[in-house]
């Protein structure tokens, strides 16, 4: 539950810079939902709750712009960022392209151990779907960051990150689909068969697969507010 507005979540002052933590406190409430898609960001609200002055808000907010979260409008002010279908697709156009040589290199480079730890989320993601849980945990790991961990390319997990930053704004926007919960994982399976198996060609191919259900369905999110769908 967000505190929003009572001032509780006013920042600790030790360690990172005020602006450091600000960003991270903001973002996180951007890709949980708190603050949704063309709500305008008050610098002076945010300074309050956080018990900060407005500079280090102001700069938190041009980092999270730069980064996609966030549109910065002149005499406006700033606003969490709405992404529409064009930019979803183009954005997905990039993650595959990035997701699949993520999986080839995982299927290259992956320890005995990091194939372990894979299986081990497919368990934990079988339980939960099993059960009616919601599938994905905004908190943890998931298995995407596993695999581009597995590929060891700093780079690579970098861009990944960002890109996949900028498409939980749709998730923000209209919430997850557990009714996909069993297919991703049949997915996820696939992709993780293929990398124990030291197959990259089987690897790129299952995940070029679960990238084109993963931009079908996150198009539908989109879509879902306008049909009063969840």
């Amino acid at each position: 539950m967000s505190t929003r507005g009572n001032g509780a979540d006013a920042i600790d002052r030790v360690g990172h810079t005020l602006t450091d933590k600000v960003e991270a406190v903001l973002r996180d409430q951007i890709v949980r939902g708190e603050r949704r898609p063309e709500e305008r960001l008050n610098e002076v609200e945010i300074a309050a709750d956080l018990g900060v002055s407005r500079g280090p808000v102001r700069e938190a907010m041009q980092r999270l712009a730069r980064d996609g979260l966030v549109r910065i409008e002149s005499h406006r002010g700033a606003f969490v960022r709405a992404l529409d279908a064009g930019e979803v697709r183009q954005l997905f156009e990039v993650r595959s392209s990035l997701e699949c040589r993520a999986a080839a290199l995982a299927a290259e480079r992956a320890g005995t151990d990091e194939v372990v730890a894979l299986r081990a989320f497919l368990d934990t993601s079988q339980r939960a779907v099993t059960e009616g849980e919601e599938p994905h945990y905004p908190e943890r790991l998931d298995l995407h960051e596993l695999i581009v961990r597995c590929g060891r390319n700093a780079a690579l997990e970098r861009y990944l990150q960002l890109i996949n930053q900028e498409l939980k704004l749709v998730r923000a926007r209209s919430g997850f689909q557990v009714v996909r919960a069993p297919k991703a994982l049949e997915e996820h399976e696939r992709i993780v068969e293929a990398i124990a198996a030291r197959d990259p060609d089987a690897a790129v191919a299952a995940m070029r697969v679960h990238m084109q259900s993963a931009l079908h369905s996150t198009l539908g999110l989109l879509r879902a507010p306008e049909n009063g769908e969840r």
